[in-house]
């Protein structure tokens, strides 16, 4: 008889295919005890079929369990139901009773896979496979978690299936519901990220897809016509070329073959796959030169003096598909114009006249206006745009004596005024008190209001106009108080301060206390502004090193592996920059060399946090960080993260200390984990290794995803994963736990787990903000600011996208809300932990747990 070790179950369970199975297994039992009647005989078209589901009355099952078992908010629609069902068939977990390969929402066959019969898959030989339902690998009878558990990995799974399915579709089969799901997967896609909306939503009812098994297949070769372009959606292939050989490799998101098709020209290389199970997307020929000639003749240029100062593109929109993006809609219902590019000043000036009017009270903020409002210190300082604003509020009437065309330029300076004080408006309340810490603007509404009181005297029909900017100057003045608050010391030392100001922001005035080094190994603590720059921190320390004058001085962040930072003169926010267990000097330039890290760098060497890690439940561990988190999170406003990508010393006066505290607190409870396990006592490492993936699993439930994935990567961390023997320990559940905690951080499809989790959630949820900083990054690197002197406002519209993704996960707590949960958070352990940050420390602590295998 076969037997089984429990490494290859092991190995079995933490693959994707395994956890599929065990998901089908409780929803399968879930079905057979709760809902035993949609099992049976059913007769189609006079036929029999013996213990069979109906497609429809399957999903009506599947949403119910999904809405009792409380494993999604907010509830699913019957496609992305559709799409969980997909999965299943699609893995063999159910089939349909004459082979069909898409699961449909209708009066359709389904069965469960007999636990008899072996997926098709493993008549192949597959390794580490096993029928549903094998004892080899029986489970206890499934618990409410358990299937809540297998809903919510389904649900973030489904659209995956989905998407393969409608890609199977011809395009006239593809549904409005379908097109949209397309688009929005196409928008995850590298190689299309520079095109524009109108050209995705093209390709979306076209796109294709194509999957080839086996490593070594030729897609085609060099000399071949052109028929498709390709997109690489899994896997990678080689390029070569006669005579040269292989020439490069290209891996998942990049494309190729699209030079043939636009020159009309034979295959310039060879393609070949370099491994198994590689997935694309296609373009046919025709419809790839159809989308290009389609994008010109739907490109509208607005010109002045013969250069082009507004570009629009016109899209006709799928049926159904939603309007986004910067569309004008032209009152036609499927007519809409989107901006390309353009003059900063003509966009401002578009916007003002096609978007300001049309915005109601109360209603969602126009994406085009908010695009403008998020991104516009990338191109346009915020004084340059107030100025532009100011002059086209004071757009004069010429002197006229035709009484109606006086009163029609009156309602012309009516309107001016109207649309930018509305505009304004819009502004601070999609800022918030963000508005208000940019001198530039914060001065702007007073000189306003001055203009609006002037001409309230002197023109007839402003008083609504007097009223919104009155409510406004009130809002200043709120805003003034709050942030004329006395000076907060947010590090105390390198710790974060229990005067922290968060859920408030910090401000330029907020202090730091820290510790500074000299050479001479004496050091001291000073009290830093967060507005000071390396320059007068130096010029501050100067006095007590005895130097001259004309000596130079260098800021050195010194961290625990050793590495040196120099900071820039002009570097603001030193404190709230530095790594965890850093050390920070103040030395003349030619003792920069010198400088090496202390051993109290290198962080504890027993557990100082184990007592609370024994005595504190789990729940109320992930409580309290989730409470710390959300502050910071509060805290922090979306522009930092613009900040932060294109560069401080791009934004004077800027600067993105909470964005600093945040990712700060990501890297400490990151190294907590790793630190914690490894410095555990032998007999007690199990248990805290469990304890932290219950705490990652309360954290996925609070939606405290910047907790759930720091404790992943911690506990992912090399000096954690290859102690083998004490993940033998852990129980098999946990286990499995924590390799589907891993799953959602895989980056294939540009990170397509992870979207799917947070597109599964409502907010407020906290987000893995290192991976909407890498998002911002690819997109500032590979998309041009400028074309031909204009704005690229394709581009401003997809970083508009990243920010506005992280404010829709806020809460809009107030103050006052934010008070009470800090007086929740009864214990100050979990504010500041100590770690171990030096990777080359954690392996020896590793290597002293789990020497190092001989190699034979």
């Amino acid at each position: 008889m076969l037997t089984v070790s429990n490494e290859a179950i092991a190995a079995y369970f933490q693959s994707f295919e395994a956890r599929i199975l065990e998901v089908g297994s409780h929803l399968k039992h879930a079905m057979y005890t709760q809902a035993p009647h949609l099992i049976r005989e059913r007769i189609i078209h006079k036929v029999p079929y013996a213990d069979c589901m109906i497609g429809s009355e399957m999903v009506d099952w599947l949403l119910d369990l999904s809405v009792s078992t409380g494993a999604h908010s907010p509830a699913l629609s019957r496609f992305q139901i559709s799409g969980m069902w997909q999965t299943l068939l699609e893995h063999n977990v159910i089939c349909h009773v004459t082979g069909e390969l898409q699961f449909v929402d209708k009066l359709v066959c389904y069965r469960w896979v007999d636990g008899g019969r072996t997926d098709r898959r493993m008549a192949n030989g597959v390794p580490g496979r096993f029928p549903l339902g094998d004892p080899r690998l029986k489970e206890e009878v499934p618990s409410r978690e358990d299937i809540a558990s297998a809903v919510f990995f389904l649900s973030t799974v489904g659209p995956d299936a989905l998407f393969r399915m409608i890609l199977k579709k011809l395009p006239q089969d593809r549904t409005p519901e379908e097109l949209e799901l397309v688009y929005e997967e196409l928008l995850h896609v590298k190689a299309l990220s520079h095109l524009s909306t109108m050209v995705k939503r093209e390709l979306a009812t076209v796109i294709g897809y194509e999957h080839h098994t086996h490593a070594g297949t030729v897609l085609f070769h060099q000399g071949d016509p052109g028929k498709n372009w390709y997109i690489i959606l899994r896997g990678s292939v080689d390029v070569s070329i006669h005579g040269k050989g292989v020439v490069c490799t290209l891996q998942e998101g990049d494309d190729f073959g699209k030079l043939a098709l636009v020159n009309d020209s034979p295959r310039a290389a060879t393609i070949t796959l370099r491994e198994d199970h590689a997935q694309f997307l296609t373009v046919d020929k025709h419809d790839f030169n159809r989308i290009l000639r389609d994008v010109e003749a739907n490109t509208v240029r607005l010109k002045e003096h013969g250069q082009d100062v507004l570009v629009l593109e016109k899209i006709n929109l799928p049926r159904g598909a939603a309007i986004e993006g910067g569309l004008t809609n032209t009152g036609k219902g499927h007519c809409c114009y989107s901006v390309m590019a353009g003059l900063a000043e003509k966009m401002l000036e578009y916007v003002l006249e096609t978007r300001v009017d049309a915005q109601e009270d109360g209603a969602e903020l126009d994406v085009f206006l908010e695009d403008l409002v998020l991104t516009h210190i990338i191109y346009l300082p915020t004084n340059t745009l107030c100025n532009y604003l100011k002059h086209y509020y004071s757009r004069a009437a010429e002197p006229h004596s035709d009484p109606l065309v006086v009163l029609d330029d009156l309602e012309h300076r009516l309107s001016a005024r109207r649309r930018v004080v509305t505009f304004l408006w819009l502004w601070v309340n999609a800022l918030g008190i963000h508005y208000f810490l940019d001198p530039a603007a914060n001065a702007f509404v007073e000189e306003l209001y001055c203009h609006v009181l002037e001409d309230h005297r002197t023109l007839p029909g402003m008083g609504p106009i007097l009223a919104r900017i009155s409510a406004l100057r009130d809002l200043r003045e709120e805003a003034r108080r709050t942030l004329a608050r006395h000076p907060a010391v947010v590090l105390e030392c390198g710790v974060l301060s229990t005067m922290a100001p968060s859920p408030n922001p910090v401000l330029p005035s907020d202090i730091c206390n820290q510790i500074i080094h000299l050479s001479d190994t004496t050091s001291f603590a000073l009290p830093i502004r967060m507005d000071k720059t390396a320059t007068e921190i130096c010029e501050l320390v100067r006095s007590r090193l005895r130097s001259s004058h004309g000596e130079e001085l260098a800021l050195v962040e010194v961290k625990s592996s050793g590495e040196k930072v120099v900071f820039y003169d002009g570097d603001v926010s030193i404190a709230t920059m530095l790594s965890l267990n850093s050390k920070l000097y103040v030395v003349s330039k030619d003792e920069i060399d010198s400088l090496v890290p202390q051993l109290d760098q290198n962080g504890p060497v027993e557990s100082v946090h184990a007592s609370v890690m024994e005595y504190v439940g789990s729940h109320e561990l992930a409580q309290q960080l989730l409470v710390l988190h959300t502050q910071l999170f509060e805290a922090t406003d979306e522009i930092e993260l613009v900040t932060q990508v294109i560069g401080r010393d791009q934004f004077p006066g800027r600067v993105p200390s909470n964005l600093d505290l945040l990712m700060r607190r990501f890297n400490e409870v990151q190294y907590w984990a790793t630190t914690e396990v490894l410095l555990a006592l032998p007999q007690k490492r199990v248990n805290t290794l469990r304890k932290f993936i219950k705490i990652a699993m309360y954290a996925k439930e609070n939606r405290d995803l910047m907790t759930l994935f720091a404790i992943t990567l911690g506990l992912s961390n090399i000096a954690v994963s290859r102690l083998t023997h004490l993940w033998e320990r852990l129980p098999a559940k946990l286990r499995r736990q924590f390799a589907e905690f891993e799953s959602l951080l895989d980056p294939s499809r540009n990170h397509r787990p992870y979207r799917a989790l947070v597109a599964k959630m409502s907010p407020p949820l906290i987000p893995f903000v290192p991976l909407l900083l890498k998002d911002l990054t690819f997109i500032h690197e590979g998309n041009k600011t400028y074309y031909n002197g204009l704005v690229n406002f394709e581009k401003m519209h997809m970083i508009a996208n990243i920010l506005r993704s992280f404010r829709q996960c806020k809460s809009r707590y107030s103050v006052t809300q934010m008070e009470q949960k800090k007086i929740f958070e009864t214990q100050n352990f979990i504010r500041n932990f100590r770690v171990v940050d030096n990777q080359r420390r954690l392996m020896e602590l590793s290597y002293q747990i789990e020497p190092r295998r001989r190699r034979n």
